[in-house]
């Protein structure tokens, strides 16, 4: 058909959205064979989402299993459609530290009974090797905000990439230049270390910048259904 070409780009667009939106470790598709073919062609090696099929072994946490696309017989060979919403409490009563992890510094909040108490940006060099340069720089700037706090009961943060439902940082582009086998001993389990060290075994989350900018939409204009977009360092770039 003329306008399969169309298709193809539109499916190619949807596709690459909502993989960035949900992540995904591999691709099935079905439909008519050309444009299956055309598409599958497309998320390869060489192909146009070149970019998307060798990040998403990182985004998913699996560096080492190649995200691959397969065409299918029938449509019962889909996977059926599994979502994990993740529940983010929007009360600031008590006394919470956060933390947001951008390219260019670390910004730190202490809040008690919703007003802020302390908020500073420290720069940092996000192109260190060292996990523990990154741990260090962090953690002392939380030390800093936990002074304006008689005590801390609990934590929240914000980074860049993905972070999983157990606030690890399964693919944080913040770290861009530790080596995989030490990111995944050193950075992984970063946060829960710094919460832990900073104030024991209090409420921790953190989750990705975007979906904070979302979060505090909510909180702001007191309806759901909203779309954040954060656009910090990689974006001025």
């Amino acid at each position: 058909h003329k306008e399969s070409k169309a298709s193809v780009y539109l499916a190619g667009v949807m596709i690459q959205e909502l993989i960035w939106q949900r992540s995904a470790s591999e691709l099935k598709l079905f439909g008519p064979a050309k444009i299956c073919k055309a598409v599958k062609d497309a998320f390869s090696i060489g192909g146009a989402y070149e970019f998307e099929v060798k990040s998403m072994p990182h985004v998913c946490g699996t560096p080492d299993k190649p995200f691959l696309t397969t065409i299918v017989d029938k449509v019962e060979d889909l996977p059926e459609n599994k979502d994990t919403p993740q529940i983010c409490g929007k009360d600031a009563s008590g006394c919470r530290l956060a933390f947001d992890l951008g390219k260019s510094d670390i910004k730190t909040v202490a809040v008690k009974d919703n007003e802020v108490l302390y908020s500073k940006e420290t720069e940092w060099d996000v192109t260190a090797e060292d996990p523990e340069y990154h741990y260090n720089a962090i953690m002392d700037a939380m030390k800093l905000a936990k002074e304006a706090l008689p005590k801390v009961d609990a934590i929240g943060g914000s980074a860049t990439g993905t972070i999983s439902a157990d606030n690890e940082a399964t693919w944080c582009d913040i770290f861009p230049n530790v080596k995989p086998d030490v990111y995944k001993e050193k950075v992984v389990d970063i946060f829960k270390r710094i919460a832990k060290d900073l104030a024991g075994d209090v409420p921790l989350k953190v989750i990705n910048d975007g979906e904070v900018t979302a979060l505090a939409a909510v909180q702001k204009i007191k309806h759901g259904n909203v779309m954040g977009i954060s656009m910090g360092s990689s974006e001025g770039a």
